[in-house]
This record gives structure tokens, C-alpha cells and sequence, in this order.
């Protein structure tokens, strides 16, 4: 369907909605195809599709798995009940936006494949639990994004079970057939379970547009959408559309899993108001599912990143997510290598994204089988022993009882990763310079280490790694640096003055793989 006819038939149906008795958005009734319900009223005056909400530049996104967080009734499953229960400590870190993947019914655990994008999964408990997280979320100032799955379904989806091998069926035209048949079609990463939509049906279009406005409607704040690649442009902007409808303020987070930095432009003409920085992940990882590559392991030249310190767009950045390896085991479990990863995550430009576990450091890495993904998305870990209340049964734990990685052995340890983390989050919440200042590198002859400067009209920080495995001596080019830098700076991890010398040439002995972050500015 051409864009001009997906704008003109959601004006009509905006109008139609404007010009009848409103109502109170509400779930379908029960029955074998959920029917559409109406669509979402016209903007308001004044707000426009194309303006990203402010607050995302300000925002650190922690993306939960559920099953996998917090059990709150003993069934060994993470459930929403214990999400809730652990805002506290989401909130500690510093994190304001959290991230829940898949909550909707569906036929796996890890919830993708959707079978009812109505109701909860009943072991992550009801509608009514979800709309007690998020507001106690907002109460606490947070917001919360909901996954929200629009490339496939399962294939226990009533419309699909409706239309399989019934070419004649009025649900025919929901999915992408490989046969007049109907007895075979597409399906995401040709896995039979999650047959892909046919986007280019206004019906498909409604559905989700609805879904969105529903949950809109509960309090959530936006949505995270991923395999953008799978779907239409024309779609992503009928969707975006509909959901700037219902509240200018509401966030779309798209994921475009691609490598190239120049494939990501389109989808943020009125589609996205931000997209994960994939490319940059490559940069830093080398490869999602191989541990030991990429920047992190100085297996890329230091100088890769450059392009990271000026986005002309907003992205979110991230050094791993349910999908990925986890930094802890992207790094060989190397401590050093790890603070590096959160020091770099938390004073790049951008939007910060940390993973459930990955502040204390946990592992996990790509599997095999049906369950390769469980590795990632293993139990957080909440206690020393591993057991105890809270602690979830659902998938394996992949780290041992008493080896340090634990919110329990790390709550109160002063140098502890997780103290670290904290340390990170509440300078960038607290110094601008950190979340929307400028950036550029900071030169130096040393091939293994990288540097760079980010400020303000108020602060200058300067960043520098030691990306090898040996100890260096490095001097870095302050000579022209873009605010002042007299007087005494403060050294933010081991403490003390620092002044730089008058003929702005400034070495540091760094340790391997260290990271330094000093400060200039007002205290």
C-alpha cells in the first residue's frame, strides 16, 4: 500500500472517531479472532510527528527480561509483581527508563512469538500487575517501554490457525504465502513458529496500530520495535503516526540490525524517534554471538570510534541486550576490561542502555539448541549462595555462588563493579556535559590507546583507555583544548588534583587495559 493511501485512511478513521461519542479504550472480547477495535483520535494542535521526545536525551535505559529478574510468588518465574518489587534498586543505579521485553501472551518463554497482544502472559501475571508497575514507575519518575512485536506472530495466532492452507479464508491476506496454497509462507530467520506479516494489508495495519494505542492507553511509554528491517517504511510511518496520535510524548526505539552507519538514516524520517547504535555495537563487539573480538578487546583500531562522538542523530547505545553476548563474557571476565565497558557506555554521547546483570558483571554467551539464548538470559543474580528469595529457577545461572558476582557482594563494596556503575549514571544525571555536551578526540602517538573530551559551558571531562594488555606511558595533545582547562582538575577514580602542564602536553601512566576519567570544572 502506498503511503498516501495509509495517511489518507488513517485521517478518515481519525475523523470518523473525532466526530463519534468517545470511549474508553478497552481489550477485544473474547473470541477466536480479536476484532479491531477504533482507532486513535487526531493529533492535537500544535504537536507534530516528526519532533523526538526531549526526555529520551536524557533518559538511561535498563532493559529487563522478566522471567529472568525477580520471582515474586516462589514459581521459580520472574513475574511483572517482582519487577515492581525491584524498582528500588533500578532506581539506585540511576536508570529512569526501563525496557521490559515481551510481556504479551505467546507459545515460547521468551515471549516473541505472540499469540494475544491483549492480554499478559499468565506467568508473568495480569494487565492489572503491568499497570501497577508502570505506575509505580511514574511515581518514582521513571517510565517504562514496552516490547512490542510487529514483524510475525506465532503461528498459533488465530489468524494465522485461521488461514493456514485456507486460501479463501478473510484472514488470507495477513501473512506472506510461498504457495497458492497457503500451506507454506515466510517466516523470521525461517523459523516455522514465527510466520512474518504482510504489512502491505490496511487490516495488519490496524491491528497493531490499536495494540499500541491500548497499551498507550494503560500508562506505557513508548515501545521498543525491533526487526525494523522486516518491515515496510510506509508501515513505521502509519505506525508512528498513530501513536504520536495518542501522545506526543510517547517514545518509538527502533531496532535496524545493520552494521552500515549509512542504512540507518530512513528510518528516522517520521518513523523513529531513536534507533539502537548497532554499528557501533559491531565496532566495539566484532560479532554478537563470539566472545573476545571488537574495540573492547583492542582487536579494532582505538581510532573506530571517532564517528561514535558525533551522532547527528539520537541513538541509543549499548554493549549488550537480550540478543547478544554479555560484556562480562565478550571481555573474557577480565575486571579491568569491564569497568572499561562501563566507563566508555556511560560518558559516550547518546542514550545508555545497560542490561539486566551486566552492572554486576554476570556472563552469558550464545548456546546451542532450542534454549542458545538462555545463557544471556539468565537469572540475575541477587544473592551470594544464588538461592533465596527473589531468585528465579526458570533458566540455568551462569555464574557460581560466592564468586563475587552478585548484587549482594557488591551492594556495599566500595570498588565493586556495580559501585562503579552507579558512580557513572549519577555523574552523567548530575553534569550535563556528560549527556548532551560536545565531543571530540584527544590525540596522542600511542596506536593501542584512545581519548577523548566531552563539555560544557560548566565542565570538560577527559576519557582516556589503555586498550592493550601492557602498561604505557601516553601523551596526550591538550594543546587547543575547546574550554579552558587552568586550574586544578580532579581525578575521578583514584582521587586527588591533576593540572595540566602550560604547554597543554599531558601524560598519563595508564595500567593495562585502565581507564581514566578526569574532570575540569565547577565542584
Amino acid at each position: 500500500m502506498r503511503l498516501r493511501s495509509i495517511l489518507i485512511f488513517l485521517a478518515v478513521m481519525g475523523w470518523l472517531v473525532a466526530c463519534s461519542k468517545p470511549a474508553p479504550t478497552a481489550a477485544p472480547a473474547v473470541t477466536a479472532v480479536a476484532p479491531t477495535p477504533t482507532m486513535a483520535a487526531p493529533l492535537s494542535p500544535g504537536a507534530s510527528i516528526s519532533e523526538t521526545p526531549a526526555w529520551i536525551r536524557d533518559a538511561i535505559l535498563y532493559e529487563v527480561y522478566p522471567r529472568s529478574f525477580y520471582d515474586s510468588n516462589g514459581d521459580g518465574i520472574g513475574d511483572l509483581k517482582g519487577v515492581t518489587s525491584r524498582l528500588d534498586y533500578i532506581q539506585t543505579l540511576g536508570a529512569n527508563t526501563l525496557w521490559l521485553t515481551p510481556v504479551f501472551s505467546s507459545t515460547s518463554p521468551h515471549g516473541f512469538d505472540v499469540v494475544d497482544f491483549y492480554t499478559v502472559a499468565p506467568s508473568l501475571g495480569t494487565k492489572d500487575d503491568l499497570i501497577e508497575l508502570v505506575q509505580q514507575a511514574h511515581n518514582r519518575k521513571m517510565r517504562v517501554v514496552m516490547d512490542l512485536v510487529v514483524a510475525y506472530t506465532s503461528n498459533e495466532f488465530p489468524q494465522f490457525k485461521e488461514s493456514l492452507g485456507k486460501p479463501d479464508s478473510r484472514y488470507s491476506d495477513w501473512y506472506q504465502w510461498s504457495n497458492n496454497a497457503h500451506t507454506t509462507y515466510k517466516s523470521y530467520a525461517n523459523v516455522r513458529a514465527m510466520p512474518l506479516l504482510n504489512h502491505q494489508n490496511p487490516a495488519v495495519q490496524t491491528h497493531f496500530l490499536q495494540v499500541a494505542r491500548y497499551w498507550l492507553s494503560i500508562g506505557v511509554d513508548g515501545f521498543r520495535l525491533g526487526d525494523a528491517t522486516s518491515v515496510p517504511h510506509e508501515f513505521w510511518k502509519a505506525l508512528r503516526l498513530a501513536i504520536k496520535q495518542a501522545s506526543s510524548e510517547a517514545i518509538l526505539l527502533g531496532e535496524v540490525w545493520e552494521s552500515d552507519p549509512k542504512k540507518l538514516p530512513p528510518y528516522l524520517q517520521d518513523e523513529f524517534d531513536a534507533l539502537f547504535d548497532v554499528p557501533l555495537y559491531y565496532t566495539l563487539a566484532g560479532n554478537p554471538d563470539r566472545d573476545g573480538g571488537g574495540w573492547l578487546n583492542g582487536r579494532t583500531p582505538p581510532g573506530a570510534l571517532d564517528t561514535a562522538l558525533s551522532p547527528t542523530t539520537q541513538l541509543v547505545r549499548f554493549t549488550g541486550a537480550h540478543n547478544t553476548n554479555r560484556v562480562a563474557s565478550l571481555v573474557g571476565q577480565d575486571a579491568a576490561r569491564k569497568r572499561l565497558a562501563a566507563v566508555l557506555l556511560l560518558t559516550l554521547p547518546g542514550t545508555p542502555l545497560i542490561y539486566y546483570g551486566n552492572e554486576i558483571g554476570m556472563p552469558g554467551s550464545l548456546g546451542a539448541g532450542a534454549l542458545a539464548d538462555a545463557p544471556r538470559r539468565a537469572p540475575m543474580d541477587w544473592t551470594k549462595s544464588g538461592k533465596g528469595a527473589g531468585v528465579t529457577q526458570d533458566l540455568a545461572r551462569t555464574n557460581k555462588p560466592d564468586d563475587g558476582i552478585s548484587v549482594e557482594e557488591q551492594q556495599n563494596a566500595p570498588d565493586s563493579l556495580l559501585s562503579l556503575y552507579r558512580l557513572l549514571v549519577k555523574l552523567r544525571a548530575d553534569h550535563a556535559a556528560l549527556r548532551s555536551g560536545n565531543a571530540q578526540p584527544a590525540a596522542s602517538e600511542c596506536k593501542s590507546c584512545y581519548a577523548y573530551l566531552r563539555w560544557d559551558a560548566n565542565d570538560l571531562y577527559f576519557v582516556a583507555f589503555n586498550l592493550s594488555g601492557e602498561t604505557r606511558s601516553v601523551t596526550f595533545d591538550l594543546t587547543k583544548p575547546p574550554r579552558s582547562m587552568d586550574g586544578p582538575g580532579q581525578d575521578v577514580f583514584r582521587g586527588g588534583v591533576v593540572n595540566l602542564p602550560s604547554n597543554g602536553r599531558y601524560t598519563l601512566t595508564m595500567e593495562p587495559w585502565e581507564v581514566r576519567l578526569l574532570r575540569w570544572g565547577k565542584q
